[in-house]
């Protein structure tokens, strides 16, 4: 369950604590800290920590590698600059800012997987600064979560500060109205960003969950001058906070579909449909209530679904008005020729500016030149450049696109789009399509020329602003010819013509041969998505390379899994961890040895040759062909052939092959293109960011919705862990023992904090809500009784997840010793971060223990016996 939760903090040097003492807590050791003449020893806590290390500027001392001489310099280089005693400071110096963000489980990304992520996360806001960043991934209860560190100081290599960057991550902006406009990183935009790219670069058919409608606020807890927190009042608060929330999400999924679509877009052309069954899992727990959502979202007649080909599922959806703006903007793109739009592209941000400077050089202009951004700060090079023109800056919300106070400031600004006037937009990757559109809009209205700059190093627009990339991919003017050392940055930056073009100059793209041409080779490896098909190859190739004695003929091994059949040369991948010999997941080996008898191989790694005992270990298969996520992780020497044979993936399929150029080439079937043409369509519609009238329109209510069952799967089917009679002898179930649950005044709360399979259970099952809402009435808070009724329930139930589904309704849940740098980590008032981490054995033991509670007579005692007739009890 990949989200959007982001937090920063800004760290202060105190007299008790600083960088030292917060980089021990966050990478769970211990350092000394000279300055208070005290160790920090959080070696107590390394239970939870994962992986981590330091993104080191090359200009810093090699020594501050080390964790505790980064922290010591850090504390040390901000103490020098304090003139007046800590102590007697209104306001401490700032030392760090410190960054908490959610990641996804471990089901849904390896370890390894997570690491890269966190770095691409902590490395996006910190641009062109040369700071150092420590970074730490803990595993804990809550959910996996990353830890960055930001210094505030850059060090030259003598281990010298410089001045601190006090604009890191937000900037103060005046107007002429004397309004002060902060701008800084937008952390769940961000989040969402890297996280769903990552997914796309690995294959994998994930997505993060949507911002919703009414998003929820981040309260902060009620603190008394001792520091004590007020847990009651803050847990009132949380709680109310949650149903305002709660309720106003409900309430906008069953309004108007286009309204609720308009606002989860947030600016995009369009959404995937299980972004949509993702926040209805949020947010509605009944299987049935929800699929019927979906289906009116999917049926309504101001949504337009799509997909990328004809015979694909609609896996999209946007709105037609969106649709419609999206088209024209794009059409007037495509009748650029009229020179009313100029579009430019290059490497890096100096490159971008020097060519729109050129252009705007060249030209006469009556008018000032209007440059605008997302930001202000995205104006600021093009303004230097042209400041001998006087140009006016601003935002394309001053503009255009924003509410009547940011018009206000435009015009005051002088920002209008009128006739004759030239309008430059530096930084066009970073507005999204819908502000984009609209600003194309009105300059064509106005007959004003426009120019739009395309920064490739930005690495924006696979799964969001594509209608930028699409301008700069067919537009882009002087570009020079690309090679193959250029098409990782323009696949990242999602020029797909170009870089497909660079592609085939390059000899990597393959037309309708055979990818098993090379198969006598031992050291090829097919990449393929599709998995029937990944079989029939790795059978096909197995047996062309026994026969021409590359691999030796195959032995059957016995596993505590199951069979293997392996052969000596043959290369392995691992699909879980292995601790002895210790491999990561996904980690590549060959065989060097196997002995059948002993159920073992014996596999090269590093250099050495190590031992797996299949009867512990047997999370392995052969890697003759594997997934674009595996893949990845193939040693550099290796033979890489990726085939493509359907549209989905595509462009993970090109990234793998261009990262791995000179050791790789991509098949293309020809049912999906016979051409460089076809591909490069092929390969624009696969992209999430792809403009939606380059997608077909498939209206079918059977889309593809993940995972959206019209009941919980598994859950009903799956055997009963253990009899009823067991607990109740020879008495019979029957209707009448569950009526319908009666009217009361309080209804039990919702268990948010848990995933949906268990929130699913209770509301689908009438037998289990009954006792889900007479445990509540039995161990509430509003009940006297109920403290002591939850100490009583508790010594009865035998599942953990009743357990806690228990002391939820009494409200009452466990506390985790509390540390003054608990703040750091994942806050206790959104333990809604839970990963789905029930197994449907724990969800259906819970459910028989909240059915067991609903009859009469059970050991629960929640529900009396009914009145015996005389001569007629359960014993007789």
């Amino acid at each position: 369950m990949a989200i959007t939760f982001a937090r920063l903090m800004p760290i202060l040097l105190t007299v008790w604590s600083g960088a030292v003492r917060v980089l021990a807590y966050t990478a769970r050791t211990v350092i000394y800290d000279p300055r208070i003449q005290k160790l920090f020893d959080y070696t107590y806590l390394d239970a939870d920590f994962a992986c981590g290390g330091i993104i080191l500027p090359e200009n810093h001392p090699p020594g501050f590698a080390d964790l505790n001489a980064l922290a010591v310099n850090l504390d040390r280089a901000e103490f020098r600059k304090v003139r007046m005693r800590l102590e007697e400071r209104d306001r401490l110096p700032q030392v760090g800012l410190a960054l908490v963000v959610a990641l996804p489980p471990d089901g849904e990304l390896w370890l390894h997987e997570a690491a890269e992520l966190m770095r691409r996360i902590v490395r996006r806001p910190r641009g062109s600064e040369a700071i150092a960043i420590h970074w730490a991934i803990h595993e804990a209860t809550i959910n996996r979560h990353g830890h960055a560190y930001y210094a505030l100081r850059a060090f030259d290599a003598d281990g010298n500060p410089g001045p601190r960057i006090r604009d890191l991550m937000a900037r103060h902006r005046s107007t002429i109205l004397g309004t002060g406009i902060v701008e800084g990183v937008d952390w769940p935009s961000l989040v969402w960003e890297v996280q769903q790219t990552y997914f796309e670069e690995l294959g994998l058919d994930l997505v993060v969950d949507p911002i919703a409608p009414a998003p929820g606020r981040h309260l902060l807890p009620v603190v008394y001058a001792n520091g004590a927190i007020h847990n009651e009042r803050t847990r009132a608060q949380v709680a109310r906070s949650r149903e305002d929330a709660h309720a106003a999400n409900v309430e906008a999924i069953r309004g108007t579909p286009t309204q609720l679509v308009d606002t989860l877009l947030r600016g995009r052309s369009s959404m995937r449909v299980a972004e949509f069954e993702r926040l209805c899992a949020k947010f509605v727990d009944h299987p049935a209530e929800r699929m019927s959502l979906v289906e009116r979202i999917l049926t309504d007649n101001g949504i337009v679904t799509l997909a990328e080909d004809s015979s694909d599922k609609p896996r999209y959806l946007t709105n037609r008005r969106v649709r419609d703006l999206v088209a024209e903007a794009a059409g007037l793109i495509d009748r650029s020729s009229e020179r009313r739009i100029a579009t430019f592209t290059a490497a890096d941000q100096v490159s971008l500016v020097q060519r729109i400077a050129g252009h705007y050089h060249a030209q006469n202009h009556s008018d000032r030149a209007v440059i605008l951004g997302h930001a202000l700060a995205d104006c600021e090079e093009t303004a230097s450049a042209l400041a001998a023109h006087a140009p006016v800056a601003g935002t394309i919300d001053m503009a255009v696109t924003g509410p009547d106070y940011l018009l206000a400031i435009g015009r005051e600004r002088d920002l209008a789009i009128r006739p004759g006037r030239t309008i430059i937009v530096p930084h066009a990757e970073r507005i999204d399509d819908q502000r984009l559109a609209g600003l194309l809009q009105v300059a064509e209205e106005q007959k004003a020329e426009v120019i739009l700059g395309h920064d490739q190093s930005s690495q924006l627009g696979i799964v969001d602003r594509g209608l930028a990339a699409y301008a700069a991919d067919r537009t882009e003017s002087g570009a020079d010819r690309y090679g193959q050392g250029d098409v990782e940055r323009l696949l990242r930056a999602g020029l797909i013509r170009l870089a497909i073009n660079a592609m085939a100059d390059g000899g990597l793209l393959m037309f309708g041969d055979d990818p098993c041409r090379e198969a006598e080779n031992a050291a090829l490896v097919i990449a393929c998505q599709d998995r029937h098909r990944s079989n029939e190859l790795a059978d096909t190739i197995r047996e062309q390379r026994i026969h021409a004695t590359v691999l030796e003929p195959a032995e059957e091994l016995t596993t505590f899994r199951g069979t293997l059949n392996l052969s000596v040369g043959e290369w392995i991948v691992t699909t879980q961890a292995c601790e002895d010999p210790p491999l990561e997941v996904g980690q590549f080996v060959q065989i060097v040895g196997i002995a059948p008898s002993k159920s073992a191989i014996e596999v090269a790694h590093q250099g050495e040759v190590k031992r797996i005992d299949l009867e512990r270990f047997a999370d392995i298969r052969s890697a003759i062909t594997v997934t674009i996520r595996e893949a990845r992780g193939l040693p550099l020497n290796a033979r890489l052939i990726v085939e493509l044979t359907g549209p989905r993936h595509t462009w993970a399929a090109l990234l793998l092959v261009a990262r791995r150029h000179a050791h790789a080439q991509l098949y293309i079937h020809p049912v999906l293109a016979r051409s460089v043409e076809q591909l490069i369509g092929v390969a624009g519609r696969s992209l999430p960011a792809a403009l939606p009238h380059h997608r077909e329109t498939r209206p079918d209510i059977n889309a593809d919705t993940g995972e959206l069952p019209a009941s919980q799967p598994g859950l009903e089917d799956f055997p009963e862990p253990r009899d009823l009679s067991a607990d109740i002898g020879s008495y019979q179930l029957e209707p009448e023992d569950f009526p319908e649950a009666p009217i009361v005044p309080l209804d039990p709360p919702r268990p948010i904090h848990l995933e949906e399979s268990v929130r699913s259970m209770i509301v689908s099952n009438n037998h289990a809500y009954e006792g889900y809402r007479m445990l509540f009435d039995h161990v509430g808070p509003h009940n006297p009784d109920g403290p002591q009724n939850m100490e009583r329930v508790l010594g009865l139930c035998t599942s953990e997840l009743t357990a806690i589904l228990i002391r939820f309704l009494a409200g009452r849940e466990e506390e985790s010793a509390r540390d003054e740098l608990r703040d750091l980590d994942f806050p206790h008032e959104l333990p809604e971060l839970d990963p789905a981490r029930w197994s449907i054995q724990d969800v259906q033991n819970a459910k028989y223990d909240l059915q067991t509670i609903a009859i009469q007579a059970s050991n629960w005692q929640l529900r009396p016996p009914p009145p015996a007739a005389p001569g007629n009890t359960l014993e007789s």
